[in-house]
């Protein structure tokens, strides 16, 4: 299964814009090079290796940037793709909170308040949906919750 790709955030798309143009830049100097030998016009030995030095440099500038956009590429990718992983988990959660929330509700209900004292760090609105899914949940799959079959 192929992972999920995330999109990258703009700076690094601006980055990547930059690279695409140095290697533009690059190739159209060496073409500029090869059309002028290609014509005949000649330069000193010097001059050619001067020329070829700063080729290479910009080679070396341009692997070092490819480089380091690819393992940013990397980190992000990991980065989000375990953030990804965390909410999924935290849904996980909540959804077992509701499940052992039914299970107290209908088999121990002496122990409810307790229970529902531990959702106060939940804001009256997350609160509100918590108990709106319950509601839910008990009136679709109570029989199933309680059986631990859900």
């Amino acid at each position: 299964m192929k992972p999920k790709e995330y999109e990258m955030p703009d700076e690094y798309k601006q980055q990547l814009v930059h690279l695409t143009e140095f290697i533009e830049t690059r190739d159209q100097f060496r073409r500029q090079i090869s059309d002028g030998l290609a014509r005949g016009v000649r330069v000193s030995a010097a001059d050619k290796a001067l020329v070829d030095q700063k080729l290479r440099e910009m080679d070396k500038v341009i692997d070092n940037l490819e480089r380091m956009l690819a393992e940013e590429y990397e980190r992000y990718q990991a980065e989000m793709a375990k953030e990804a992983e965390m909410i999924d988990k935290g849904k996980d959660m909540r959804e077992l909170q509701k499940h052992i929330y039914i299970i107290i509700k209908h088999t121990e209900p002496h122990l409810l308040e307790s229970f529902t004292k531990n959702l106060d760090p939940l804001t009256p609105d997350e609160r509100e949906q918590f108990f709106d899914e319950v509601a839910i949940l008990e009136a679709t799959r109570l029989n199933e919750i309680l059986s631990g079959t859900a």
